[in-house]
Parts: C-alpha cells; structure tokens; sequence
C-alpha cells in the first residue's frame, strides 16, 4: 500500500473505531490529508418490496430514523459499496442495499429512495494516509491541522493535565474523542486533532504531552479540508 483513503469519524454517528484503531496500532503510517465528503444514501433494490437492508453499521446508524418510520430491518454487513454487490450476486428476496447511487449503476440496482440519511447536513471526514514519518507540528505550515492518540498517565487529573497542555498555550483542539483499552478494563485511548495556528506552541505542547501521557502516538500534520456544503 502506498497511500489509502480511510473514513475516519460521521458527523451523526460519531467515530470509526477499526479506522481509528488501525491508526493507533500501526506505526508504519502517517496522516498527510483530510477529506470532508457530504453523505447521501439510497436504498437499493432490484425492485421488490424491501423489509431489511444491509448496510455498514455507520450507514444503518446515520439512516436509523428512515429505516425505522418505513419498517424496514438494519443488517450488518462489512461496507456499503459491499452490501450492493452481495445484493446484485445474491438476489436475496425482500432485501436492499444502503449504499450510494453509483454502486447502483455499478450492479444493477434500482434506486428505490435517494437520500435517506436522517440529517442533510451529514458528512464523513476521511484521512488520507501513507507510509512514512510524521511531521511534527513545529515544522509543519500555520494552516496545518494535527492528529494523535494517548493514553493518560493512570493518576488523579492526569487527563486534565494532558489537555491544558495545549489549553496553555492557547492550540485549538478540535476533537476528542475516547476509546476503552483492550485487556484493561475501563482505562481509555484518547484521539485529539488540533489546529497547528503557531507551530512552535502546538509543538511544545506534543513535547509536554509526551513528557507526561504514558504512550502517544502521533498521526502527523496535514492541510485541513475546505468542509463542502451539504446536498
């Protein structure tokens, strides 16, 4: 692999734990790009009246409501454009597909209801990865954004510590996000992007953090994506 395209967290349902998870467990790759994509779902079909649809568990989470009011069964299934192509290959009677108009026109589905995630203004922030060494914030642009992981140091006030760490020195953070850890009953993994505004404070602040966390892993810095408007 030499880059991939990875959707990281859904404005409506929150995180994409294996994504964030692979981050974590893989110290080969670094984040150098974000994408913002809005999200537009449709219900595909080969035509017959649908009681149950297969989707990813976020797309099923981010059309819940709709799902629920038309009486219709979520089933999981591993991805979107997946769940289309077993449908087309399987011909499974009174079953859909969430999944994107063009995975339609891929597989021959008909689209039987377009945009039917619960909220317009919903959007998955994806991260583009590769293999390679992160930059630090310090030598990274003012524009930059930032992303890494932590695992508090397991005493009183340690993640406040943590956090004033770029609170201090006035680093934005924008998102936190916490994980439980594998094997270590309720002890956490913290995700936090920033925004790299001075490069030298937020570095100071990684260096503070890694001073007193008991592990950080840092993703790398990158240019933040132009949010587009939903429709």
């Amino acid at each position: 692999m030499d880059a991939a395209v990875l959707p990281v967290e859904n404005s409506l349902a929150g995180i994409v734990q294996e994504v964030n998870d692979l981050l974590w467990e893989n110290r080969l790759v670094t984040v150098v790009g974000e994408h913002v994509h809005p999200v537009r779902h449709c219900l595909l079909a080969h035509g017959e009246p649908v009681r149950r649809a297969i989707s990813h568990p976020q797309a099923l989470a981010q059309c819940r409501r709709w799902l629920s009011s038309h009486g219709i069964e979520p089933v999981p299934f591993h991805d979107t454009a997946g769940a289309a192509r077993h449908l087309a290959e399987a011909h499974i009677s009174g079953t859909g597909a969430i999944a994107s108009a063009s995975a339609a026109q891929r597989y021959g589905l008909k689209i039987i209801a377009e945009g039917i995630q619960d909220d317009p203004t919903n959007r998955t922030r994806f991260a583009v990865i590769e293999r390679g060494i992160p930059t630090r914030p310090e030598n990274a642009p003012s524009s930059s954004k930032a992303s890494l992981a932590f695992i508090a140091a397991h005493r009183p006030g340690s993640l406040v510590a943590a956090l004033q760490a770029f609170s201090k020195r006035a680093v934005n953070l924008t998102r936190l996000d916490s994980r439980p850890l594998r094997d270590r009953p309720f002890e956490y993994l913290f995700y936090v992007d920033f925004e790299v505004g001075d490069p030298d404070a937020a570095g100071e602040a990684l260096a503070e953090l890694e001073s007193q966390a008991n592990e950080v892993r840092f993703f790398g810095t990158y240019p933040p994506s132009v949010s587009p408007d939903a429709g």
